[in-house]
């Protein structure tokens, strides 16, 4: 593609409008740059809003999608249910994998951002049918991390009031716990962004503070000695440590949902970069430390109930439960809001597009937020608590389940993500030796975890549950089939929102590779059309 003629405007924040040149001057004209034969529309002329986040707002974000005091509070026993003693060395294999697949992303979002997240990124290097696969698969993990967070905090909640003297095994009573928990999981981001990340970092700190103390009581109850069975290096060639690995990697997952604030976070290129390798380094070092000491008490446990008091039954510091309890309640509500923030996010970039119904790619008038998508991921939350309230497999088994097929979302989009980004650095000229070898390794590894959860065949139900993804995914790969045949103009526009940073849209006109096609005047006299149509006819025209 050869760049055009005229000198491309100066952008605001890496948007692709041009600035105006002086105080007098007419509002300026959308634009759309195209890149490599696709054009590209601005993400923040989606209607969200503009420079809501800042650095630890960011931070905030991933570290309470990834949720560490969650994760430490159901991942270790479902480790253990798949892997036994090779609990340790899954969650070793998670954190490589999840280090190199945060480096990957960091390479797209320091040049470009937007609210579709992985599945924007994905569709830069392999199109816009994989963009669709890959987005489509990141929000069924965020769905699925909904439903089962939901799930977890009424465990939790649960757990708490039974501390206090207030619980009860009443059927209506766990069902009204299901009520408030999802309430409260969709009030915080129908709000906006930046009122929940107030309350997530805050939240996330309380409750890994108390954590510590059953964890620490777990390593001092076994004794200063090491479980060698946990730590032997032929955990490595059993199968079934690499199915507990697909949950290990989803235990980091969530961290990559900072890339969905792309057109919301301020100076969103270096912020989200940064946030992506800070929220890993940090959760990893903390689930290692926390998964060793579980393990060594997990024998007898009752697959019902939270998985942390009785721990700390276990170890003698039971009178810190009411505390951790409270805590964790409030962290997985946390963790719900944060997922369901991204997930309502990439519901809004694909209607936005035009791939999923116009009615999800409205914003709330007061708060600019994605309202019919976070209502429809907290009644899918709602209606797969309801069920698991009703199973009899147990809330906290089925959770692992649910949780499980959840984390092939994550591992299929975290891989066609890894495969994109060297292809799309190739294209325009960015591609380094390292670049390469990091984004590589990071797909030898997904593959290879993803080869051992399927061969040999690991045990009843975890042979059948990737099945489950795989039907799912299966329907929306339909839909993006029927989309090719019967609207090829929308089909092509997946993965087109987002935005070049200054330095990158500079680079990239320098080379030839990048060209600004300026919208039709009859589509832009109106200031107050909506963007996306403006946007995409525009678009659609050149």
């Amino acid at each position: 593609m050869t760049a055009s003629a005229e000198t491309p405007p100066t952008t605001d924040a890496g948007t692709s409008r041009p600035s105006p040149t002086g105080p007098d001057s007419p509002a300026p004209s959308p634009t759309t740059l195209s890149l490599g034969g696709r054009n590209l529309t601005s993400a923040e002329t989606t209607g969200l809003e503009k420079d809501a986040l800042g650095t630890w707002g960011v931070f905030a974000q991933g570290l309470a999608a990834a949720a560490p005091s969650v994760a430490i509070a159901v991942v270790p026993f479902a480790l253990y249910t798949a892997a036994g003693k090779g609990a340790a060395w899954a969650a070793i294999v998670g954190l490589v994998i999840a280090l190199l697949i945060a480096g990957t992303i960091g390479f797209q979002a320091r040049r470009t951002v937007s609210s579709g997240s992985l599945g924007t990124y994905t569709g830069n290097g392999l199109g816009p049918g994989f963009a669709f696969v890959a987005g489509t698969s990141l929000l069924l993990g965020y769905i699925g991390f909904a439903t089962t967070g939901t799930l977890g905090g009424v465990l939790y909640v649960d757990a708490f009031l039974f501390e206090i003297g207030l619980g009860s095994e009443a059927t209506w009573f766990k069902l009204l716990l299901v009520v408030i928990v999802v309430g409260v999981g969709i009030y915080l981001p129908l709000r906006g962004a930046t009122l929940a990340a107030r309350y997530e970092l805050a939240f996330e700190v309380l409750a890994l503070v108390s954590i510590a103390v059953i964890i620490i009581a777990s390593y001092v109850a076994y004794g200063f000695r090491f479980d060698a069975e946990q730590l032997s290096l032929s955990n490595l060639g059993d199968s079934s440590t690499f199915v507990a690995a697909v949950t290990a990697v989803g235990a980091y997952a969530g961290f990559e949902s900072v890339a969905s604030l792309g057109a919301e976070a301020r100076d969103a290129h270096r912020t989200i970069a940064r946030a992506l390798l800070r929220v890993v380094l940090i959760i990893g070092v903390l689930y290692l430390l926390a998964t060793y000491p579980q393990v060594l008490h997990f024998d007898g446990f009752d697959g019902d109930k939270a998985v942390l008091p009785q721990l700390a039954d276990d170890t003698g510091v039971a009178w810190i439960n009411p505390v951790v309890s409270a805590a964790v309640a409030i962290a997985f509500i946390v963790f719900v809001t944060a997922v369901t923030t991204s997930a309502a996010r990439s519901l809004f970039t694909l209607a936005h597009e035009g791939a999923l119904p116009k009615v999800l790619a409205q914003a709330h008038p007061r708060y600019r937020t994605p309202w019919v998508g976070i209502l429809l991921v907290g009644a899918v939350a709602l209606v797969f608590a309801v069920v698991a309230t009703f199973s009899s497999a147990g809330r906290l088994v089925f959770d692992v389940y649910g949780a499980y097929v959840a984390n092939w979302g994550f591992l299929i989009s975290y891989l066609l993500v890894v495969i994109a980004t060297p292809i799309w650095l190739y294209r325009i000229k960015a591609l380094t030796p390292v670049r390469a070898i990091v984004s590589g390794l990071a797909a030898l590894g997904l593959g290879y975890v993803i080869l051992n959860n399927v061969y040999p065949q690991p045990e009843w139900p975890f042979n059948v549950l990737p099945l489950v993804y795989a039907a799912i995914l299966a329907v929306a790969v339909g839909w993006y089939l029927y989309l090719r045949r019967a609207r090829p103009d929308v089909a092509r526009r997946i993965g087109s929102i987002q935005t070049l940073s200054v330095e990158e849209h500079a680079r990239l006109a320098d080379l030839g590779i990048v060209e600004v096609l300026r919208a039709d005047s009859d589509s832009t006299t109106d200031d107050h059309r909506r963007p996306d149509t403006d946007h995409f006819d525009a678009a659609a025209r050149h």
